[in-house]
């Protein structure tokens, strides 16, 4: 079980890093565009399409990515004031729902690819640009998203049995200090230097 969680961080963490390049090459489409259309008045007429798809691929592949390295936002108002362990169990419970709103994702995302597919779809300004292969990427991103949900649930339901996770990473403690705790507030001003002040939890109230 450890070595699956394991090969599906390494999954996820090699697509995430993978499609990230495909942001350079965007950046460099769109410097090729801006340097033939502003200095030898030659746009192109594919630049700015493959520019988007390739960004639209690689915000859809790296999903996962976000999930196993804990970048998503979350709502943690209830979870980081309650134990490891009873976190874990709130985690596997209301996971349902992530894996409910995935699969739609996923359902309809392949829907969308195969209708694509189906007419060989192409880009209305350029009919050499196809867009079916970027849409594979909806389905594809979700599935793997999909998979690091499994991984995760495996950690939520292994710790909330047995106290521990089960690939021996850290799991962070309530973030509920003790009554007394010293604590740091930051207060970030526009156009200011942060200002930080330290006060007791007593003191505020």
């Amino acid at each position: 079980m450890v070595r699956l969680v394991q090969w599906i961080d390494r999954v996820s963490e090699w697509s995430g890093r993978a499609a990230a390049w495909l942001t350079l090459g965007a950046v460099l489409i769109l410097t090729y565009e801006v340097i033939v259309r502003y200095v030898f008045d030659a746009p192109t007429q594919w630049a700015h399409d493959t520019s988007t798809l390739l960004l639209g691929v690689m915000y859809a592949l790296t999903g996962a990515y976000g999930m196993v390295t804990k970048n998503h936002v979350g709502v943690d108002i209830l979870s980081t004031r309650l134990s490891p362990r009873a976190r874990a169990t709130l985690d596997a419970v209301t996971s349902v729902f992530f894996f409910l709103f995935v699969g739609v994702i996923f359902w309809q995302g392949w829907r969308f690819f195969d209708a694509s597919f189906a007419r060989r779809e192409f880009s209305l300004n350029n009919q050499a640009i196809p867009i079916y292969p970027a849409k594979l990427a909806i389905p594809l991103g979700a599935a793997l998203l999909l998979l690091q949900g499994v991984a995760q649930l495996i950690r939520d339901v292994y710790l909330a049995v047995t106290g521990r996770p089960p690939d021996g990473r850290e799991v962070a403690p309530s973030r509920e200090p003790e009554p007394g705790t010293p604590q740091v507030q930051t207060t970030p001003q526009v156009n200011e230097a942060p200002v930080y002040s330290v006060f007791r939890r007593e003191d505020a109230e």
